[in-house]
């Protein structure tokens, strides 16, 4: 359980760096947008020293390369869940992925990533990169599931192996959710990540 939590507070970090600030709707390739991001991902560390300003431009670049709307879905798959809960959860998840990248990134030298191939699936409307990540006492097989919409690719899942990134924590918050209202959820993820998302029908 220590290894699998481990592995995938890494993935969030992981997840951080696959995201672009400017527009890829000339790129098709996939490899290539994920190396575009992790290059704009490591000028933030290496150019910006105030750590918050940092947090905000990494909270910036998630929230426009990953399709979180998708992953909301996901997370919720099989649930009852109003769309007042949804979007509030949408909201408050990017923020909960930007504060874990610190976890084990300090440095823009403190990691190494490797492009093995990319794959596309469904006529090519979705992706999968694979690479190969370093970083200190960690070595990942870390792959990025994309989807092209409205002329840009979009992250809609990591994995870690065989695991599924969204998949872990779908699997935490249906457990939760087993014992405790949605509001209970949300209350906990803002104490978390230090911010108060809209408020839900369940409060």
């Amino acid at each position: 359980m220590r290894i699998s939590r481990l592995l995938f507070a890494t993935a969030l970090f992981f997840a951080i760096i696959t995201f672009p600030v400017f527009s890829f709707a000339d790129h098709e390739d996939p490899t290539f947008f994920v190396q575009i991001i992790v290059g704009e991902f490591l000028d933030i560390l290496k150019s910006e020293e105030n750590k918050d300003v940092q947090g905000e431009k990494i909270l910036n670049l998630l929230q426009a390369s990953f399709d979180f709307r998708s992953i909301t879905e996901s997370l919720l798959k099989g649930l009852r869940v109003s769309d007042a809960d949804k979007s509030a959860l949408t909201e408050i998840f990017p923020v909960l992925l930007q504060m874990r990248y610190g976890v084990f990134v300090k440095s823009s030298d403190s990691f190494t990533v490797k492009y093995e191939r990319s794959e596309f699936l469904y006529a090519g409307l979705e992706a999968v990169v694979y690479t190969h990540t370093k970083v200190p006492a960690h070595d990942l097989a870390l792959n990025y599931k994309l989807r092209h919409r409205d002329g840009n690719w979009k992250i809609y899942d990591i994995t870690v192996g065989d695991v599924s990134l969204v998949g872990n924590y779908r699997a935490q918050i249906h457990k939760v959710l087993s014992q405790r209202s949605f509001a209970d959820l949300l209350s906990h993820l803002e104490k978390m990540v230090g911010k108060k998302v809209s408020a839900v029908d369940s409060r």
